[in-house]
């Protein structure tokens, strides 16, 4: 099988590890290629976070997330009543802007989460154990 070129960026051991599980686990038409594939392990408001603790602002998401921001707490919250959840959040950034949690991002369409990385490794391993599953090599 081909694979799609993996981008290595000097500093970044976590971003560059989950950059090669999904070049070598994902088909190149699942996501919308981007130059950098940025790797994002949690967001807040108009920021994204690497796994490294760099501060990126959203240049990746769509309309939903450009007029709510990511997690806003407000949102959230009303969300979890609807659904008659709990609320409970994580400890917030100190980086994080006023009215957001951080978490994992609400879009990453066209960016890698290291959930997203996780996932496709482990459903390749999975089904590369069942019947037939050594075609997808």
């Amino acid at each position: 099988m081909a694979f799609a070129p993996i981008i290595i960026h000097a500093g970044d051991r976590e971003s560059n590890a989950d950059r090669e599980i999904i070049a070598r686990t994902e088909p190149r038409s699942l996501r919308t290629y981007t130059p950098t594939q940025a790797v994002i392990a949690q967001s807040a408001g108009i920021y994204h976070w690497t796994p490294e603790g760099r501060k990126l602002y959203d240049f990746t998401s769509g309309v939903l997330v450009a007029n709510l921001g990511h997690n806003p707490v407000g949102w959230m919250n009303r969300f979890c009543r609807y659904m008659n959840w709990p609320e409970h959040w994580s400890a917030r950034r100190p980086d994080a802007p006023s009215g957001y949690f951080d978490a994992l991002p609400m879009t990453a369409y066209n960016a890698i989460t290291p959930a997203e990385a996780d996932a496709s490794r482990r459903l390749v391993e999975f089904a590369g154990r069942r019947p037939g599953g050594k075609r997808l090599e």
